[in-house]
């Protein structure tokens, strides 16, 4: 989900021949990049869709065993880091029962992002949780885990930016998920919590 260019969905098709990847982002321009390479390399598990996560097609529910968020930026970085519901419960329909959402985010007060942290996910995990999403762990990530990402976007960010690695799972049942575009306050959860700028 917010694939950028697609390294790390060209990667995972390359190196696990069984997995099908699929490369999601709302901009055309870095993804066809991507999709261009996986065609050169004929890669015929990978697929690359031009799409929104508020719009993704139902067709999609249910299909993913893994997703991930590797540094997003624009609305599905405000949507990762205020527990928006218009952006989190497409990517809990997105997930099998039991499947994992893995999330990468770098995002500081002079990205106007104050007091993001792994505490921060810990206290938004109710929002998280509306949408099918159990948070199984939030913490610091590794230089490791960086680099896993296999992000172009984290090599330009530079040491020593923080970032927040987090793990969820999706909700066995279909408790907690919530139409698209729903707030919370809608669906009767109250949140005090003040949400980051």
């Amino acid at each position: 989900m917010g694939a950028g260019d697609g390294g790390y969905v060209l990667y995972r098709a390359r190196t696990e021949s069984t997995t099908f990847a699929i490369a999601l982002d709302a901009s055309p321009d870095a993804l066809s990049d991507g999709a261009w390479r996986a065609k050169r390399a004929r890669l015929e598990n990978a697929a690359f869709l031009v799409e929104g996560v508020e719009r993704l097609p139902r067709e999609l529910a249910d299909l993913a065993d893994e997703v991930t968020i590797h540094f997003p930026w624009g609305s599905l970085l405000r949507g990762v880091i205020t527990a928006d519901p218009a952006v989190l419960c497409p990517i809990g329909r997105l997930l099998r029962p039991g499947a994992e959402l893995r999330v990468l985010v770098s995002a500081t007060a002079r990205d106007g992002h104050a007091d993001f942290s792994p505490d921060w996910l810990s206290e938004i995990a109710v929002d998280y949780a509306a949408c099918g999403l159990e948070l199984k762990a939030t913490r610091q990530a590794t230089l490791s885990d960086v680099a896993a990402s296999r992000s172009a976007w984290a090599k330009r960010l530079g040491a020593p930016r923080p970032v927040v690695f987090a793990r969820y799972s999706r909700d066995s049942s279909r408790r907690g998920l919530m139409s698209e575009g729903t707030s919370l306050a809608r669906q009767g959860i109250q949140s005090t919590l003040k949400r980051p700028s």
